[in-house]
């Protein structure tokens, strides 16, 4: 018998087609020779190399969760199998054909050897494999060309006999085999063993299978949770790898190294080389989907003779249907492939550029002009237009593209005709060229004033308390404004150019299809539905390319502008890493500075021919006045100035300890460990020998309270004493420390000298340590002392050298000795005390101070233990009258108050914290009868006489809180955004013009289907009627009749258009400066507490990226949506009108898009607040790390905060990412409901083609056709609308901040007031916030006029919190102030603060000139100005520089020493000429002789001044009228300095008696 059968040969080809003999034994069993090559090798190697790991019964386990692919897979397999045997047994009976036989055999053996590798992949939990995979591709394939042969067989077509029962059977395994290859491909997911498959659930994307991937299944994991509750960080899945910053950073920065090689660096190649590739494959996606967009104007035609024609089969009709419908879904698969892709790129973009700006901001000096605004700018506005740019960057070519095919397809209809509307195309080319270089050079403008704004906003959130202090709100709110309208002056340029661009462009196919039809009919064309509306929907076609290329020629220059802007940063000069070496070739040097001269800016040097040598172990100090260099050379050790000439060299790691301290937004005690690895013993020591074991105990979470943005819940002490710790805690080789003891208590400061800095008893005494200091009285106990006079070096020597060479500097400490009148002559010998420590005091732990001496003494504190005596006497004395009314004697009795006992021990450590001998007898209580105590330590009692006069302090609605917390967590809303927040937009723009251009929406629509109608009436007449029934004269008067009427309807389409276009832009203009001037008034005038608690990263958000969110995007937003909301309305009436049957299929269909739109809404609009909160961070973060950069860079801690940028940007764009895939999951549903009902209307215009004229089917299809994509641009764009509207409500947030008292109010006062300057505090009680406890508690005292008034106590005792209450940016909780015998709370604030002056703690300048940080309302004349430089001691200095009173101020004054800005600041309260005038530690970063000098001339100048003198410095107070003793809130001594120094028991007599000895 032969292979084929009797009779048969084996032949290839039969009647033009496979033989069946060649179709089963060889077509057939190519996937078997495939799978028998390559699975046995595959079944070996499973079955021989890898361990079992899984048990048979698990599938019957597992049977209940068969929707698992491999679960299904192998079910089928088995029934496959199971079938293809009955199939064999039964042929067998049947048929005798060898290759029957044969095929029937191969069949069964590659079935079997597919359930093998199946069952062994599971078995050896394995991933399935490529070969499996393929197999089931090429099965599929094979098996389709079977069953189309079976098929003809059967409807007879050709000359093979095939029985039904072969045919069935075939066909039920082809479906098996259908199910294997879609669950295979489709469904496979990668890189998941297959025994974690129970547990794992399809939530990202890099698990994702093919299935999930295409159609964005993998998403719903999280639209879930979404509909379920609203979303939290936690819920929002993690960044694939490939999305993850780090990996992007380090993609770029090997990119721009490269870039950085060549002369001209370029930002865009260098991008283009780290993550084009990804981006260019999208555009295989975007060309094929482009084709595929004319399938439907294509079939559009055929469907339209279809109706017209008769003798057609219906079958024909139904092809096109099921062409109408796979077009459309094939198309929008692609189009959101392309999109994920380009969007994905986008953030990838987006992440490189953060984090590139945010390490360059770490290298670089921003000296230069470099402000934090310009750099939040670059992160926030230029980084997202290139993330905007880069989805719609394709469409440069795509446009193009589409254009060309689509007038190549209009060719075909019109014929030459077309070239008249190419024409038109061609002239609108170098019109909108013209526009767009008009365009780019205003955005050019247009950046630099949004940096100028977001500088201006950061610098008044920077200094809100002083300008609070000064009363300039109103000054900065005029100063931003101005820049705003500047602003907005040059937007509206843009936006009209935009807008006239747009019109021009969006109104093209109108001018197209008018002039093309028009010159149509001219040259005797005959306008047919054939012709007419397959050319409609091309030039519908053409519209969209047409009307993105201006948007995107737009967003490309703004983005060219942003280019420039990010390559000029990112090319700025670093600094040179080698002006520092860490190599000294001598053993015994840790420092050395040969012959250098260094600048900050180029060609300017500060330091001249400095030559240092500073040994291991050394403690150098360097004076010299204000200006003089001093911090300047700490900034060269670690490398933040440019080196002229000579060397700079430090061997070891560095800690820096700078002027104004640094303190993150972390607990105190990460602060301290700033993240090096925390040891109990070695914490407790630094802890201890920075004096903050007191501040801990009174801390409200202890040493795990959260300090606030800039350490804003701390005292200038406390932070300089936190500063302090972080350095002794790094234990580094060299310690620089810049006047850091400034800004403590005089007595604290000697504590630290000695237990830090001192050489025998410091515990940085074996390490190298150099000390910048104004405080003389230190320099006796030091190695060697450097003397800076103008840059340069003037002496330099022991103690004793300098002062024995009667020079510079013994001229200085003259100034200190004639400052002090009752002291003693300097005596070596006595202060040596300062080196040693009584037998009774603890020794420090010296572990940080030498790796081999680390041993602790057993009195050794800790931070969670302080040490109590038994017996406790204490007196508490006032001259005035206190909250009691009486002075309280207590005599000497124990206390069983364990809380009492604890203050007590703390207090006594402030009186006598050198630790002479006096701590101990008191702990004893047995050497004397009485001591001072402070007021709140005799709680019963106070409460109780209080009680007697007046009602009980309470602090009310106070809810429990965790007080450890200061920084509040931002609020983010919940659920469906507010109606009443779309309002306010409407009402921002007016309700008018909101009216009117909802109007020109809808008019414009009317207008646009008033037009497409008329053209139906016109084909169907001219379909309708012959050419025989008018003359050749009539039908051309008819056709113009038509034309006339259509040209006008579409001339006003396009006037509506203009009218709605620049509504538009006036409208938006006005909303977008409503918004910004309301929520920077609201912010602006907020009080204190509310900037306390919000970082102010968190604030710039609302001012950089939901502004321009406001600026940019939601009026563009608004208008799609209202068009396309128009559109659908208008389409949908249209087609109720022609066809009410296809109503019945839209309104399931339209169900459908409501329950999408809702359940995707709720997830995006959550996941939009998300990103929206999780930004602020990122700028915060970046706000604080510019704060601190030259700590950072001296710590080596740049790696450290580099990584945690980029996990801040990471949580942003994990929230932004999923968000886009979101949008893409909406769209490709919406867009396949939108295919359902193109196929509706097709498949109802062939079924009733006999009852419906061609002119009316192309007019339905036509408008079904633009539903689908207006339905789908409409839900996407009011989805993008409330995402948008979310920045409106984050906005809205901020304008309605709870205000501090009116700036101005109906209470008047003279404009002399204060003329005398008389103050009483009566019973004061002051909380910063509710739930905090009281920092002022009862205060109450009386200051006459003229008197000064020197104020004293502990770091945190309440001496700035009383003038934060004498100028109200805290309101009191109870009690009064009265200056001049009127109640401040009853006056205006700007009535109160401009009437009273204050030199701040902290010294903030502001970036403008001399005369505006001076003089910011022009009040005065330059004589007066002069003046008050003059008598603060700065004159010399500002007639220096170029430029006078009009030279430049820097940000933050950066430009000028902390010293000069003091002055500066002292300039601004003389030219005030206030009767009251509060020194707020003034004088703190001033060397002693000016400071001298500044006493003399507030003695002479201020004589008829009521001056308060808050003073660590107990000199500065000597002279006083008043000494006010304040402790824990409470005022416990108030009297004259010389009395209260004659009373031994006073604390003012042992902080005189400790400043004296720790002086001399």
């Amino acid at each position: 018998m032969e292979f084929c059968g009797e009779g048969n040969k084996f032949t290839v080809w039969n009647s033009g087609d496979f033989s069946k003999c060649f179709e089963d034994s060889v077509v057939m069993t190519i996937p078997a020779v495939f799978l028998i090559v390559f699975g046995m090798k595959r079944l070996y190697y499973l079955e021989n190399k890898k361990p079992d790991l899984f048990k048979f019964k698990q599938l019957t386990q597992d049977f209940p969760t068969w929707k698992k692919s491999l679960q299904l897979e192998i079910i089928v397999s088995l029934l496959l199998i199971a079938w293809k045997v009955l199939f064999f047994i039964v042929s067998v009976s049947i048929y005798h054909e060898p290759y029957e036989l044969f095929y029937s055999v191969v069949t069964i053996t590659q079935w079997s050897i597919a359930f093998g590798l199946l069952y062994l992949e599971l078995k050896k939990s394995q991933p399935r494999g490529w070969e499996l995979r393929l197999y089931w591709v090429l099965a599929f394939l094979v098996a389709t060309i079977k069953l189309r042969t079976l098929t003809l067989a059967i409807a007879g077509q050709t000359n093979i006999e095939v029985g039904f029962l072969e045919y069935f059977s075939f066909f039920v395994g082809y479906c098996l085999i259908l199910i294997l290859s879609i669950t295979g491909v489709l469904f496979f997911e990668t890189g998941q063993s297959y025994q974690n498959l129970e547990e794992y659930e399809i939530s990202q994307e890099a698990n994702a299978n093919l299935f999930s991937r295409i159609t964005f299944w993998w998403v719903n994991s999280i639209l879930v949770k979404g509909q379920k509750k609203a979303l939290e960080m936690q819920d929002v899945p993690g960044l694939v790898e490939m999305d993850q910053s780090k990996i992007l950073s380090e993609k770029f920065e090997k990119a721009w190294a490269d870039q950085l090689k060549r002369p001209n660096p370029s930002l865009p190649w260098a991008l283009a080389t780290a993550f084009g590739p990804h981006f260019y494959v999208a555009a295989i996606f975007k060309l094929i989907q482009d084709l595929l967009i004319f399938v439907g104007p294509t079939l559009l035609g055929r469907v339209l003779s279809f109706v017209k024609g008769n003798g057609v089969s219906t079958y024909d009709g139904l092809i096109y249907v099921l062409l109408y419908f796979l077009a459309p879904v094939c198309q929008s698969i692609l189009l959101h492939q392309y999109f994920h892709r380009c969007f994905r790129v986008g953030m990838w973009l987006r992440s490189a550029v953060v984090t590139s700006v945010y390490k360059k901001s770490l290298k670089t000096s921003l000296r230069e002009g470099t402000t934090i605004g310009e750099i939040v700018n670059l992160m926030s506005v230029d980084a997202q237009k290139f993330m905007d740019l880069c989805p719609y960057l394709h469409m440069i070519w795509s446009a193009l593209e589409q254009l060309a095919i689509a007038l190549f397809l209009l060719y075909g209809h019109l014929g030459p005709s077309v070239f008249a509307g190419l024409g038109v195309m061609l002239v609108m080319i170098p019109i909108n060229l013209f526009i767009s270089n008009i365009n780019k050079k205003r955005q050019v403008v247009s950046m630099k004033l949004k940096d100028r704004r977001t500088k201006a906003v950061n610098e008044v959130l920077n200094g809100i308390k002083v300008i609070k202090l000064y009363s300039w709100e109103q000054n900065f709110m005029d100063h931003v404004n101005s820049i705003r309208n500047e602003e907005l002056a040059v937007m509206k340029v843009i936006k009209y150019i935009q807008g006239f661009s747009l019109l021009l462009w969006s109104m093209s196919p109108v001018f197209v299809s008018v002039i093309t039809f028009t010159v149509y009919i001219l040259t005797g064309g005959v306008l047919t539905a054939e012709i007419a509306f397959p050319s409609l929907a091309l030039f519908n076609v053409m519209q969209f390319p047409i009307n993105m290329l201006p948007s995107v020629v737009s967003s490309i220059i703004e983005a060219s502008v942003s280019v420039q802007r990010l390559q000029k940063f990112l090319l700025k000069k670093d600094l040179d890493p080698n002006v520092v070496t860490h190599h000294i070739s001598e053993n015994d040097v840790s420092i050395k500075v040969d012959n250098a001269t260094l600048e900050w800016e180029p060609h300017k040097p500060i330091l001249h021919d400095i030559n240092i040598k500073v040994g291991t172990g050394e403690l150098l100090a360097i004076v010299g006045h204000v200006g003089s260099g001093k911090s300047s050379i700490l900034s060269s050790l670690v490398g933040d100035l440019d080196k002229v000439k000579g060397s700079v060299a430090v061997k070891g790691s560095v800690a820096l300890v700078t002027q104004q301290a640094w303190i993150q937004n972390a607990t105190l005690k990460n602060n301290i460990l700033f993240a090096k690895e925390f040891q109990q013993e070695k914490y407790d020591s630094v802890v201890d020998a920075c004096c903050l074991i007191p501040d801990i105990k009174i801390l409200p979470g202890g040493d795990q309270t959260e300090i606030g943005e800039k350490g804003i819940n701390l005292s200038g002490g406390q932070k300089q004493r936190v500063s302090i710790a972080r350095a002794v805690y790094n234990n580094a080789d060299i310690y620089l420390f810049d006047d850091c003891l400034s800004a403590v208590d005089a007595h604290v400061g000697r504590s630290i000298f000695k237990n830090v800095l001192a050489n025998n008893t410091g515990i940085l005494r074996n390490k190298t340590r150099v000390l910048v200091t104004h405080a003389v009285h230190y320099l006796p106990f030091v190695d060697r002392i450097i003397m800076m006079k103008d840059g340069r070096i003037a002496e330099e020597g022991t103690f004793e050298q300098l002062m024995s060479n009667n020079s510079h500097f013994s001229q200085l400490m003259s100034h200190d000795e004639t400052s002090q009148s009752n002291s003693q002559t300097p005596d070596r010998s006595k202060g040596e005390e300062i080196e040693s420590e009584d037998e009774g005091q603890s020794k420090l732990n010296q572990s940080v101070g030498s790796d081999h001496d680390n041993e602790e003494e057993e009195g050794d504190q800790s931070t969670t233990k302080l040490v109590s005596s038994s017996d406790r006497v204490s007196r508490v004395r006032s001259r005035s009258p206190s909250p009691t009314g009486n002075a309280i004697l207590i005599s000497n009795e124990p206390m069983d108050d364990q809380e009492s006992s604890g203050d007590e021990k703390e207090l006594m450590e402030d009186i006598d914290i050198d630790g002479n001998g006096q701590n101990d007898s008191l702990t004893k209580g047995n050497e004397k009868k009485s001591i001072l105590k402070p007021l709140n330590l005799l709680k019963d009692k106070i409460k109780q006489q209080i009680n007697n006069e007046t009602k009980p302090i309470e602090i009310v609605n106070a809810p429990p809180k965790d007080k450890s917390k200061i920084i509040t967590i931002e609020t983010k809303q919940e659920g469906k955004v507010s109606l009443k927040v779309y309002f306010s937009y409407f009402k921002a723009i007016g309700p008018i013009l909101a009216g009117c251009i909802t109007g020109f929406y809808g008019l414009t629509q009317l207008l646009s289907i008033l037009a497409n109608w008329w053209l139906s009436v016109w084909t169907n007449n001219t379909t309708t009627s012959s050419a025989s029934d008018f003359s050749e004269d009539e039908a051309n008067r008819t056709a113009r009749h038509y034309l006339l009427i259509y040209v006008l309807f579409s001339l006003g389409t396009i006037s509506a258009t203009f009218l709605r276009s620049f509504a538009m832009v006036f409208g938006s203009i006005k909303g977008s400066k409503l918004f910004h001037e309301k929520m920077f008034n609201s912010v602006i005038r907020s009080p204190m507490s509310f900037f306390d608690t919000t970082p102010i990263g968190r604030i710039l958000n609302r001012f950089s990226k939901d502004q321009l969110t406001i600026d940019e995007s939601i009026a563009r937003t608004l208008g799609m949506f209202l068009n396309t909301f128009c559109q659908v309305i208008g389409s949908i009436i249209v087609i109720a009108l022609v066809s009410p049957f296809i109503i019945l299929a839209m309104v399931p269909v339209a169900a459908l898009f409501f329950f999408i739109q809702r359940y995707y809404l709720n997830s995006s609009r959550e996941l939009t607040r998300l990103e929206g909160v999780s930004r602020s961070p990122i700028y915060a973060n970046f706000s604080e790390t510019l704060a601190g950069v030259t700590t950072i860079r001296a710590y080596q801690e740049v790696p450290r905060f580099v990584k945690e940028n980029e996990r801040l940007l990471d949580d942003n764009q994990k929230c932004y990412g999923i968000n886009v895939a979101a949008n893409r999951w909406l769209a490709i549903r919406l867009e396949f409901l939108g295919a359902c009902i193109v196929t509706s209307a097709v498949l109802y215009t062939v079924l009733a083609r006999s009852h419906i004229d061609p002119g009316t089917a192309g007019l339905v299809i036509t408008y079904a056709l633009a539903i689908t994509s207006n339905m789908n641009w409409m839900v996407r764009m009011s989805c993008d609308l409330e995402n948008s509207v979310v920045s409106i409500e984050r906005i809205q947030e901020y304008c309605t901040l709870a205000p501090e008292a009116p700036l101005y109010n109906d209470k008047r006062v003279s404009k002399k007031w204060p003329t005398e300057g008389g103050i009483v505090f009566k019973n004061l009680w002051l909380t910063y916030r509710e739930g905090l406890d009281p920092v002022l508690r009862g205060i109450s005292c009386e200051i006459k006029p003229k008197m000064k008034i020197g104020i004293v106590g502990r770091t945190g005792a309440g001496k700035s919190s009383l003038t934060q209450a004498l100028f109200r940016l805290v309101e009191p909780l109870r009690g009064t102030i009265e200056i001049d015998g009127i109640d401040i709370t009853e006056l205006g604030l700007n009535t109160l603060r401009s009437r009273i002056a204050i030199i701040p703690q902290d010294p903030v300048l502001f970036a403008g000139t001399i005369r505006s940080n001076l003089d910011p309302f022009n009040s005065y004349d330059d004589a007066q100005i002069w003046e008050s430089i003059d008598r603060s001691h700065l004159g010399k200095a500002i007639r220096d520089l170029s430029g006078g009173l009009d030279a430049p101020v820097q940000e933050n004054g950066e430009n000028f020493s902390v010293g000069q800005r003091q002055l500066l600041c002292m300039g601004r309260a003389l030219l005030k000429k206030s009767k009251i005038i509060v020194m707020d530690e003034a004088t703190a970063a001033i060397d002693i002789e000016t400071e001298g000098i500044i006493q003399n001339t507030i003695r002479t100048e201020f004589a008829d001044c009521t001056v308060l003198t808050i003073a660590h410095r107990i000199n500065t107070i000597r002279e006083s009228d008043i000494v006010m003793v304040l402790d824990k809130g409470e005022l416990v001594e108030f009297d004259a300095p010389d009395t209260l120094n004659q009373d031994e028991n006073s604390i003012y007599h042992s902080l005189v008696k400790n400043s004296e000895s720790h002086e001399h």
